[in-house]
């Protein structure tokens, strides 16, 4: 009997505790949680809500999470949130019960037109688990201390992000890699301030800023202007009139004879930049505005750039770049690639290249990247190169980050992809008839897709955020809920609807959020400022029984 209990302890011992320190788990922003071992497909049927609490406001990025940290109160798991207002709040991971916030003093930085103002970013924390940083609208990134919220000052902290929070603002995550010279570098981007009636016609440049977490320093790349080096590039009151050229405070294009005002290309992709380990590179995805670098200028809009990872002095043009053909109409029509970053895929078998990345576009397109020579030219600001280019299978246009899942039982290299006509999987493999170049094949087996029911406006049924993918199960939220799929055939593994559905009359609770899954638990915030905490985890044991 001593022994059989002894083997019971063992079984129902709980996995060594998983931490989510940034968007998307890593600073490559995978999206997959590779720790995960609670829930599992033959579980995760049972998982249920465990509570769901009012937010002190509304998050529209994804929360992080830490395991064990001491605060006044004793020791606890803590979720962080940035909520839309500025605020950083800490909450017992537990219960949901608030455990401390923190706001900027300055709440009237960004006060303009009598709009309020608000941020979609989300907080990251320190990989010394003793710092949390977040974006407030005083336009500075600040740095907590993650027990109590005690501010850090001094050494340059708050770190400046942007000179101009009125018409600037921060809506992607905050992220952090480790470069290969062993230094962590914070990265913060910004586009144009989503608050504004008509954001592209205000003074604003997209711009990344990598700050060195050990001294403080840090380092600005502008999209728009990058031959000035680094620089935050101070408001320009009033804007420049119509009739102006274009400079570095205003971009402008001409259409069917008219000067309009159009967007400074905006970095406002979900998780902000990709680190990629393998060329030590950090890349960014930019929006709407004007590209002319083909033609000796210095404006990168409509691209994709890679820049050092150690970021650590001033550039006047990224290392590499891809820029599509079409790039003025998608300046034109709004269908730009800065509403994501770029994935990091697994070359398939027999590719000709090995070093890939896929982007995808508000074009509904996919577009296969050579990392290591994006346009074919060896050289940045070119046009054109990509490796492959076809649509997403359900359709429509892609604003939330898609991941990579290889499939254990047939080695298959698997794209997913979420958006508002739902969920799909394409495999990607090495076309022989094209030379064996990596390309996507988005009907027939292995590939899948989960089209809802069109809702205008809003999430279809089966629509929904960035998936997370934790072991060998696919989730996400949506207009349905929360799901949990199988990543080999798309089916439906659990569903719960607790938040409510969307249907002809009913908006999705979704917006930009985006769930994490750790340590057998899922916590997502929905856009009515409510948490969702479901188990999952130790609440669940290893044969299936509670």
């Amino acid at each position: 009997m001593r022994a059989f209990g002894f083997f019971l302890a063992i079984i129902a011992m709980p996995a060594a505790a998983t931490e989510w320190l940034q968007f998307g788990f890593d600073s490559s922003h995978s999206g997959v949680n590779p720790a995960e071992t609670s829930l599992s497909p033959a579980n995760v049927a049972q998982t249920k809500l465990l509570y769901s609490t009012a937010l002190p406001g509304r998050a529209e990025g994804a929360p992080v999470l830490l395991t064990g940290v001491d605060t006044p109160t004793g020791t606890h798991d803590v979720l962080y949130f940035t909520i839309n207002d500025g605020t950083l709040v800490a909450l017992d991971a537990a219960t949901g019960a608030l455990l401390w916030s923190q706001h900027p003093s300055d709440t009237n930085a960004c006060a303009m037109d009598a709009e309020p103002c608000f941020t979609a970013s989300s907080p990251a924390i320190d990989p010394n688990r003793r710092y949390v940083y977040s974006y407030a609208l005083d336009g500075y990134v600040h740095k907590y201390v993650v027990g109590d919220g005690g501010e850090i000052l001094g050494s340059g902290w708050p770190e400046l992000a942007t000179a101009k929070p009125d018409v600037e603002g921060a809506s992607s995550a905050l992220a952090f890699a480790t470069a290969r010279n062993g230094t962590t570098y914070l990265y913060v981007t910004f586009a144009g301030a989503p608050w504004l009636p008509d954001f592209s016609g205000y003074d604003y440049q997209g711009h990344v800023t990598a700050i060195d977490l050990a001294t403080g320093a840090q380092i600005t790349f502008n999209v728009a202007c990058s031959d000035q080096g680094s620089v935050h590039f101070v408001e320009n009151d009033p804007n420049p009139p119509v009739a102006s050229t274009p400079d570095c405070t205003q971009q402008w294009f001409t259409s069917n004879g008219n000067r309009m005002a159009d967007g400074d290309g905006g970095i406002w992709g979900r998780g902000g930049v990709t680190y990629d380990p393998a060329n030590d590179r950090i890349y960014i995805s930019t929006g709407n505005g004007l590209f002319d670098a083909n033609n000796g200028g210095h404006d990168w809009s409509d691209s994709v750039l890679a820049l050092p990872a150690g970021l650590d002095h001033a550039l006047t043009s990224p290392v590499d770049s891809y820029t599509p053909v079409n790039y003025l109409n998608m300046m034109y029509y709004d269908t730009d690639l800065g509403a994501t970053e770029v994935t990091l895929v697994p070359a398939p078998p027999g590719s000709a290249k090995t070093h890939l990345g896929i982007q995808a576009g508000k074009d509904s397109y996919l577009r296969i990247l050579d990392l290591d020579d994006m346009s074919g030219m060896h050289a940045p600001g070119n046009v054109g190169g990509e490796l492959f280019i076809g649509s997403v299978p359900q359709g429509n246009m892609i604003i939330a980050q898609p991941l990579v899942w290889t499939n254990p039982a047939t080695g298959a290299v698997m794209f997913i992809v979420a958006n508002n006509f739902g969920i799909s999987a394409s495999e990607l493999y090495a076309n022989a008839a094209n030379g064996n170049l990596p390309a996507l094949r988005s009907s027939g087996p292995p590939n899948w897709v989960n089209p809802g029911v069109s809702v205008p406006g809003s999430a279809t049924s089966t629509g929904g955020t960035s998936p997370v993918l934790a072991n060998g199960v696919l989730y996400y939220a949506g207009g349905s809920g929360v799901l949990a799929l199988d990543p080999a055939t798309g089916a439906t593994l659990w569903n719960d609807t607790s938040m409510g559905v969307a249907n002809s009359t009913t908006r999705s609770s979704f917006h930009k959020q985006s769930l994490i899954v750790v340590n057998g638990h899922i916590y997502v915030a929905d856009n009515r400022g409510t948490l969702w905490v479901y188990g999952g985890g130790d609440e669940i044991f290893a044969n299936g029984f509670e």
